[in-house]
């Protein structure tokens, strides 16, 4: 495109002072994006890498400005001068790309029309650079370019955090999970601006995401605990709509593209891999319980105390961890009995207890029960496992040789005893095992195994164990009425 000048304006000519800064103004070298990041973070290289490249700049755009100005008004002889390249905080911006003297003020609306003809755009290169280009008509006419991007610099300095941090601080944890790597440090002292803070460092498949002291963990938690990792990795997953946008106001490009990404999924992958006493265990074991309250299906749980080493664990038939758990105060009182023991078990033990749907023995296809230890223990068990109207299996392993078992059964737990004796009044079924001495009382049932002597009263039910031949012994049945046994043995 060409202008027509008057003739008295063939000879004229202009003198033009040109400010490239105010064409790129935003987004050069000087005050772009990437200017901003390097200056924040104290990139020094950086900094001196794009002043070259705004010198570099300012002379591919006075260049261009030329021959514009040259295609569009040929017949004018141009006078063009460039300050050298100073920042806008060094020397202030001219009002327009182009100016001319006081003689020449009404040649503004040509200075204009040359310099609409051109264009100043930045881009971002695939291998790792940034590229400002200068275009005339559609065409490149020159560039200056940083080996650096926004994202680069940000990488870089998140990656010596990283590194000052695993030279200088101790590590307290670290858990890996689906390529990802979270490492818990004590951060030195070059590294620790907020005491009490510790510092922590996220990798994924080897490329560092996250890197900071600034992790204060809650005083409840040792600070390499399941608790404190936990803490940190939600900390860390929080993505766009978990929270205020301006939560990520300070994320660097590669942390909100992780962020937008699988990042945080695989992030809580790497919590529900903690094996210890977390949140999310905790949720998840109040869940399998919620559902179990809800299933009805009676089976049996493992309940253990938490904090009381004093206490036993025990194995309990319920239809839910719940009920489970409100029966455990009666087997202790049951086991303190049989066991002499005075310990405190208040209300305040009921928390501290946990129920697992464990792997319970079976015996025959039914569960095993915890083992009796006396006759408390003994009634307890019989009263716990008629209560639930289910086949169960009582193990008496743990009773001492010579003790006498009143065995008060109204339902069909099954008691298996040895080197005992026991009274079975009515509606108890007993197995009585070798060397073990059982009195069936009135519609009482007994199953006899190989070497058990039994005695019963009138009414009784006696049947011989499966496979097993029934003893030849003198006086192994009595028809005449047995006394009844009670308290310890002989």
């Amino acid at each position: 495109m060409s202008i027509n000048t008057d003739q008295a304006a063939d000879s004229a000519v202009i003198t033009v002072v040109l400010d490239p800064r105010v064409a790129y103004q935003g987004f050069g070298p000087d005050d772009g994006p990437l200017a901003v990041v390097a200056r924040d973070l104290g990139a020094e290289e950086v900094i001196e890498d794009l002043a070259d490249a705004a010198e570099q700049l300012d002379f591919a755009y006075r260049n261009a400005w030329q021959t514009a100005a040259a295609r569009i008004a040929p017949d004018i002889s141009w006078n063009i001068s460039t300050p050298n390249h100073q920042p806008a905080e060094d020397h202030p911006l001219l009002a327009a790309v182009a100016m001319t003297g006081r003689e020449d003020r009404d040649r503004a609306p040509l200075l204009e029309q040359v310099t609409a003809a051109l264009a100043v755009e930045a881009e971002t290169l695939s291998f790792g650079a940034t590229r400002w280009v200068v275009i005339d008509g559609g065409r490149m006419v020159g560039c200056a370019t940083a080996q650096h991007t926004v994202m680069s610099v940000q990488d870089q300095h998140t990656a010596d955090v990283a590194g000052r941090m695993r030279d200088e601080g101790e590590l307290l944890r670290a858990v890996e999970a689906e390529g990802l790597r979270l490492e818990l440090f004590e951060p030195g002292a070059e590294s620790q601006r907020d005491a009490g803070a510790l510092g922590y460092v996220l990798t994924d498949r080897g490329t560092v995401i996250f890197a900071a002291a600034d992790f204060r963990p809650s005083p409840l938690h040792a600070v390499d605990s399941d608790r404190a990792v936990e803490a940190l990795a939600e900390f860390l997953a929080l993505k766009p709509g978990d929270t205020d946008n301006e939560y990520f106001a300070t994320y660097t490009e590669r942390q909100r593209l992780w962020a937008e990404s699988d990042g945080p999924s695989r992030l809580y992958g790497l919590i529900a891999d903690l094996p210890g006493d977390t949140e999310f265990n905790a949720q998840m074991a109040a869940d399998a319980e919620l559902a179990a309250e809800h299933s009805g299906e009676i089976r049996a749980w493992h309940v253990h105390p938490l904090e009381r080493t004093d206490l036993p664990p025990v194995d309990l038939l319920a239809d839910s961890p719940s009920n489970a758990r409100a029966q455990y105060p009666a087997y202790v009182a049951a086991w303190m009995e049989d066991t002499g023991r005075e310990l405190d078990i208040d209300g305040d033990l009921f928390p501290a207890l946990d129920v697992d749907a464990g792997d319970v023995m079976m015996h025959r296809g039914q569960p095993v029960v915890t083992p009796v230890r006396g006759q408390a223990t003994l009634d307890w068990a019989v009263e716990h496992v008629n209560h639930w109207a289910t086949e169960a299996y009582i193990a008496t392993d743990l009773i001492p040789t010579r003790v006498t078992l009143a065995i008060p059964a109204t339902g069909t737990a099954t008691v298996a005893i040895r080197n005992a004796t026991a009274i079975a009044h009515a509606g108890a079924r007993v197995e009585a095992h070798h060397r073990a001495r059982i009195t069936a009382l009135p519609d009482s049932e007994v199953q006899i195994h190989p070497g058990a002597a039994v005695n019963r009263q009138p009414g009784s039910y006696v049947a011989l164990a499966p496979e097993a031949r029934m003893p030849q012994r003198g006086n192994t049945f009595r028809q005449t009425p047995a006394r009844q046994h009670t308290g310890l043995g002989r």
